[in-house]
């Protein structure tokens, strides 16, 4: 299927969405680039592993490159594949609201073209819109995708529906609904267990759960999962991965027990290009450093995350960095 500038809602679907000022500069791509539509599919999946490897700034230059040539050639999927994935690497850029408005471009697409609402597609993308939304602290938006799409039921196994499955298992832990996350998040551990391709660099479910878990008193419980994911990611993972494992790991602990894995996702993170992933480490930091009455060290942290939150542009941990500052949030 293709697409058309006379097609109502697709004139210059690109405006707005391609790099301007408050963008990145582009980064050169180590990649060939692609001539014709056919060769979209193979050169966003070089991409996606550009982005899973933290090269996002190489990642992000693709994608651009891949919607204008989608675009030319008139490609629907093409078109909606590289803005999903734009906005997958935009949110682990920390920019938030260009990743917002790429998945829902993405979206709109799907449905104005008549692709299948219920494909591997579909669901990567859902579970993308999920995250960005979760990010922005927009529960309710997040939740309402869930029932319209058909998505809140059961899914199949196979790794695009087991993002979408990690995605709504973070959601329904938000959501305050802990079993129904619990139950998606051990799923996604069997799954990958099945498919020997367990670890956090895949899906961090192990940290997510014991985030769940410390929330429902289960602390040891918690603190073996998230020691597990931590150990996994110091001898085979990302930067970015050991960062966000260390500073669930800091929460689960709490106190001052928290305090010293807190500070590690702190000095790791800033060694990466996960800014939102950095914004949250340093509000839990603090949150950790106000419980423990090491006010004057918390409230630097905290300034320091509520500035990067608001260069990322969430909405929700802007105001708990917020309240922590006022004291009037507990950690």
């Amino acid at each position: 299927m293709t697409v058309s500038d006379e097609r109502p809602g697709l004139v210059d679907p690109g405006r707005d969405l391609t790099p301007g000022t408050d963008l990145p500069d582009t980064c050169p791509v180590p990649l060939a680039s692609p001539a014709i539509a056919d060769d979209l599919p193979r050169y966003l999946h070089a991409l996606r592993r550009l982005a899973d490897a933290d090269d996002l700034a190489a990642a992000h230059s693709g994608c651009t490159l891949a919607v204008g040539v989608a675009r030319r050639c008139g490609s629907a999927a093409g078109l909606v594949t590289a803005y999903s994935q734009r906005s997958s690497v935009a949110r682990r850029q920390g920019r938030l609201a260009e990743a917002a408005r790429d998945a829902e471009a993405a979206a709109e697409l799907l449905e104005v073209t008549g692709g299948d609402p219920s494909g591997a597609a579909a669901a990567l993308l859902m579970s993308r819109r999920i995250a960005v939304l979760l990010d922005l602290g927009e529960l309710e938006c997040a939740d309402g995708l869930l029932g319209p799409s058909g998505f809140a039921g059961v899914l199949p196994d196979t790794p695009e529906f087991l993002l979408l499955r990690y995605a709504r298992g973070r959601l329904h832990a938000a959501a305050a609904r802990p079993g129904e996350g619990l139950a998606d998040l051990y799923r996604c551990g069997e799954r990958l267990a099945v498919r020997r391709s367990d670890h956090p660099t895949v899906l961090p479910w192990r940290s997510a759960a014991a985030a769940v878990l410390a929330g429902l008193g289960a602390g040891e419980a918690a603190e073996r999962l998230v020691a597990e994911e931590v150990a996994l990611t110091r001898r085979h993972g990302l930067a970015s991965a050991l960062g966000r494992a260390l500073r669930i790991q800091g929460q689960v602990r709490g106190g001052v027990d928290g305090i010293c894995p807190a500070e590690e996702a702190i000095r790791v993170l800033r060694g990466t290009p996960r800014r939102f992933e950095l914004a949250t480490a340093l509000v839990d930091h603090g949150a950790l450093l106000n419980a423990a009455r090491r006010r004057p060290q918390a409230r630097r942290v905290l300034r320091d995350g509520l500035e990067l939150a608001q260069e990322c542009g969430s909405p929700a941990l802007v105001a708990r960095a917020r309240a922590l500052l006022a004291g009037r949030a507990r950690p």
